[in-house]
């Protein structure tokens, strides 16, 4: 999707001088690639319009790429220290080896957790209760047991730290978008050439306000 991006901003650079000038056209630019038709209708603080985009792309790709980068390393930690078995598994799995030392029935294990929660749900009902174990609990396909304590306190650090890269990930997209209203509301408010026009005609007890924007 952002090589897709890149590669309009390049083409819209080429084909600038091709473009014919109306007002509706810059605010297309604008809405392409803040400081497009800044630049366009001789505005030079649309470069720097430009660089931001370019630089909150840049970043975007960075924090993307270190997410995965830093998600794909606490999975093959949890291989080697807690001993799952290599795979994809969802993101609930990879929260729970962060808060239990193992997967089974004895203390602090997942499984144990799932049993406390049938008895409780279920106090009178061995029968249920044996259905929400078989349908919570792990199998040993899932299992997992960590070698030491620290093992697991440095696996939930790198999951914490792949968090904070996508939340950083997150927060680039929003600007990416801001910087793209900006960019709109700018030509929008100061437009140079063309202009909108505005008048006002009757329809029967209604008065009616019309806004002609060329195009």
């Amino acid at each position: 999707m952002i090589k897709r991006i890149c590669i309009t901003i390049a083409c819209l650079i080429l084909l600038m001088p091709v473009f014919a000038q109306s007002r509706g056209v810059r605010v297309l630019k604008s809405a392409i690639l803040p400081g497009l038709g800044q630049v366009s209708s001789g505005h030079q603080y649309g470069y720097g319009m430009m660089a931001a985009e370019l630089g909150i792309i840049g970043s975007l790709l960075y924090f993307r790429n270190e997410s995965e980068l830093k998600a794909q390393e606490y999975k093959d930690y949890a291989v080697q220290f807690a001993h799952i078995q290599p795979g994809v598994f969802n993101t609930d799995y990879y929260s729970h080896l962060s808060r239990y030392d193992h997967s089974g029935f004895g203390a602090g294990g997942y499984n144990a957790m799932v049993r406390q929660q049938a008895i409780k749900l279920y106090p009178d009902d061995p029968a249920l209760q044996q259905q929400y174990i078989d349908a919570y609990a792990y199998t040993d396909d899932m299992a997992w047991s960590w070698d030491e304590l620290s093992n697991r306190r440095e696996y939930s650090q790198m999951r914490i730290k792949t968090q904070d890269l996508k939340d950083f990930a997150k927060i680039a997209t929003g600007v990416l978008v801001l910087n793209h209203l900006v960019s709109v509301i700018d030509i929008l408010r100061y437009p140079v050439g063309d202009k909108a026009a505005f008048s006002m005609k009757f329809d029967g007890d209604r008065r009616l306000i019309v806004v002609d924007v060329p195009f």
